[in-house]
């Protein structure tokens, strides 16, 4: 009898050694090993990041400067996952910021991977609406820090994305608001330069060479809030905003736009509300190939 269930113990260890050592990572390859799109949006990850099965919510995906690190948003928070030698690692949600109690809106990972910035998604009270910091430590990640003036303000900070250069660009609310420059001189950040551009939700080039924004119920639209091209032009002004279609907008709402590491793609949200509380309310990232929509010499 004791060698019988000997023998069992035995072989349910070297079948858990097993199973450990052929188990396939969640995912290998460039962005995730999703096979690329066209000019046509599609879900970014199905079965993977996006459940489309269930309606979830999962908005601003955003990769590092090397394409091996992917951060991105779901109601509980945000969550990371690396690629490794062996493949992606399983997202794994960042508990720090969980912890922290604050409702928490619209991730940018630095370009070394080192640190996330995000804003505070809240109606009230609007002073918590300010730029907030997580940095990485070998003991994970720290709590949020606001990062005070002058990226964050008297009027409320509402999204935020940042260049390669650690640039960071910002879109903000109240009597003063409007998408903002925060450039990265001297290791710091010591002022703010509005720009005379028109929409919000920035997300910038990582060479700030051209940003892509939302803007809501302009003629000519698709829906309630759609996506727009303004390109840095060669004298350092911005253009006017140009409506990217109907292949990457749709009568639902598009936001959180956000341009990958080598420029090659668009990363957006959509949904049919603002709300992730509730239960009939759902979004899911989709991207889509740049090549089309931008000027040879942008690309």
């Amino acid at each position: 009898m004791l060698k019988t269930q000997f023998n069992i113990l035995t072989g349910c260890i070297v079948l858990v050694i097993c199973s450990v050592a052929t188990a396939e990572p969640f995912a290998k390859g460039p962005y995730l090993g999703q096979t690329p799109p066209g000019s046509t949006a599609q879900v970014f990850a199905p079965g993977l990041i996006c459940n489309t099965k269930k309606r979830p919510w999962e908005a601003n995906a955003a990769f590092s400067a090397d394409g091996n690190t992917f951060c991105f948003m779901r109601v509980r928070g945000f969550y990371i996952t690396e690629n490794t030698n062996q493949g992606w690692t399983a997202p794994k949600l960042i508990e720090s910021i969980r912890k922290s109690g604050l409702s928490v809106w619209g991730p940018s990972l630095s370009p070394d991977a080192n640190s996330i910035y995000f804003t505070y998604a809240t109606l009230e009270p609007l002073s918590k609406r300010n730029i907030y910091r997580c940095d990485r430590t070998t003991q994970g990640w720290t709590e949020p820090q606001t990062l005070g003036p002058p990226l964050s303000s008297p009027d409320p900070e509402l999204t935020c994305s940042i260049a390669a250069n650690n640039s960071i660009y910002i879109l903000r609310g109240g009597s003063g608001g409007g998408v903002f420059c925060a450039p990265y001189e001297n290791d710091t950040w010591s002022r703010v330069i509005k720009l005379p551009v028109e929409g919000c939700d920035p997300g910038v080039a990582p060479d700030e060479s051209f940003m892509v924004v939302a803007d809501k119920d302009k003629p000519g639209g698709y829906g309630h809030f759609d996506l727009n091209l303004i390109l840095r032009l060669p004298d350092g002004t911005w253009s006017q905003p140009r409506n990217l279609g109907p292949k990457i907008n749709s009568k639902f709402i598009e936001f959180g736009p956000r341009i990958s590491p080598d420029k090659k793609y668009l990363f957006f949200n959509r949904s049919n509300g603002w709300d992730p509380r509730k239960h009939d309310v759902y979004s899911y990232i989709y991207w889509v190939a740049l090549e089309e929509y931008l000027p040879e010499s942008y690309r």
